[in-house]
């Protein structure tokens, strides 16, 4: 059973957790009441459980975390007049957490998937072992403070454009890169190697998304001034093999399997286990 108290007690809680700023939202309050009372629940189920299975707490860690709550908070004075009964109460609640940290552990280790299961994984989301598009891409970047007038903003992107000229007739990109490239690139000739979606700001992305190997773009306006790309290769989407991807595969079938146990364990309790609430208590005033 979990008292008024109880309750009242870790919705205050809560609310000072969340809502650090200030007033809890009215249309939040009730929502945010039943959250905390159906952690409350899931704990007790959760408990018991762990007891049912003979799961008991681990004296050392419990132990351990005392220590280090009393060494935090020993010079207080609150804590030294209700030192034994705030020891007691944090003994109870960490006993709790030691139990359902077993439990889950547990619960975790029954999972491990098989290699058969891992194999089909790997054979049913391709996608999650798809080595991306790579392009490696070269930089021209005329930089203009963010602050600047528009008149130089407006300079800089002539001297794109001229610079888009005297590669037209011929000139050499990466020569122009370390004459006139403001980026830490242009001691490499303005190479930023082998770049793959996200690396990239949006706007840049776009752009070197629509260009083919030895292209190179008009210029393009970023936030640290006008920039040109050019696109040296394009490297396509790549499936890894099995055998460079079987851990990976194990490790991410392994997170799955192991959330759904937890989450099955949960909703077995639930259903197994009669729970009243009362609705009341979740709607009242703060």
């Amino acid at each position: 059973m979990i008292t008024a108290e109880e309750f009242r007690i870790n919705v205050q809680a809560g609310f000072r957790q969340r809502f650090y700023h200030g007033r809890v939202p009215e249309a939040e309050r009730t929502a945010f009441r039943r959250e905390v009372g159906d952690g409350l629940i899931e704990r007790r189920l959760l408990y018991r459980e762990a007891l049912r299975r003979g799961i008991r707490p681990e004296r050392a860690w419990v132990a351990a975390r005392l220590k280090e709550i009393e060494a935090r908070y020993q010079a207080l004075p609150r804590w030294e007049a209700r030192r034994e009964e705030l020891l007691g109460a944090l003994r109870r609640e960490l006993e709790e957490q030691s139990l359902i940290r077993q439990l889950r552990e547990a619960v975790e280790k029954a999972a491990e998937p098989e290699p058969e299961a891992v194999r089909r994984y790997y054979e049913a989301h391709p996608d999650r072992f798809t080595t991306p598009e790579r392009l490696r891409v070269s930089l021209i970047l005329l930089r203009v403070p963010p602050w600047s007038p528009e008149a130089s903003w407006q300079a800089a992107r002539e001297e794109a454009q001229r610079l888009v000229g005297e590669l037209a007739r011929g000139a050499d990109f990466a020569g122009l890169a370390k004459r006139y490239s403001a980026d830490e690139s242009a001691a490499r000739g303005g190479d930023l190697g082998y770049v793959h979606a996200g690396m990239l700001s949006p706007e840049a992305q776009r752009v070197v998304d629509a260009l083919q190997p030895g292209e190179v773009s008009q210029p393009v306006r970023l936030l640290q001034g006008y920039a040109l790309f050019r696109v040296v290769d394009r490297q396509p989407p790549r499936l890894n093999d099995f055998a460079r991807s079987a851990e990976r595969a194990r490790r991410l079938l392994g997170r799955e399997m192991k959330e759904r146990a937890w989450v099955r364990l949960l909703e077995d309790l639930r259903e197994k286990t009669p729970i009243t609430i009362n609705e009341a208590l979740l709607a009242e005033a703060d």
